[in-house]
């Protein structure tokens, strides 16, 4: 019997990150749509928002999910980064949010407005959430035992 053929080389560990943030970006989307279906409810509940104001929160957040994966490799647990990331992606999403809708409507008081409708929302502590999530999977696939 001769040798077994050779193992390939091993992938970039620095795709690991990108790949996460495009699968939190696939669970982001798939959250919101099951949350619609199920709450009979839209993500952005004003309708002169316009069609982009949703997708960039999301594009906020997996902007910030992405340098929360990137920083999270060698550290010794994720506790911190986890739920540094979920308040980051948490903050960001009202922030863009908050500040698209203002301008959008041209009046200032709907940063608080908008803050104080959506931080409670299923849709942003979900995202939050995910991101989170996200972080603690990377760090528990890319730690050395």
């Amino acid at each position: 019997m001769g040798d077994p053929p050779p193992l390939p080389p091993p992938p970039d560990p620095r795709m690991l990150p990108v790949f996460a943030t495009v699968t939190y970006a696939a669970s982001v989307i798939a959250l919101w749509g099951f949350l619609s279906l199920g709450l009979d409810a839209d993500a952005i509940a004003q309708r002169d928002a316009g069609p982009l104001l949703g997708p960039a929160m999301v594009l906020g957040a997996c902007l910030v999910t992405l340098v929360a994966l990137l920083r999270v490799r060698g550290r010794s647990a994720p506790t911190r980064a986890g739920l540094a990331a979920a308040a980051s992606v948490y903050i960001v999403m009202l922030g863009i949010g908050a500040v698209g809708y203002s301008l959008i409507r041209a009046d200032v008081s709907w940063l608080v407005l908008f803050v104080g409708a959506y931080g409670p929302s299923p849709f942003v502590l979900g995202a939050a959430l995910l991101s989170g999530i996200a972080v603690v999977a990377v760090w528990a696939g890319t730690r050395r035992v």
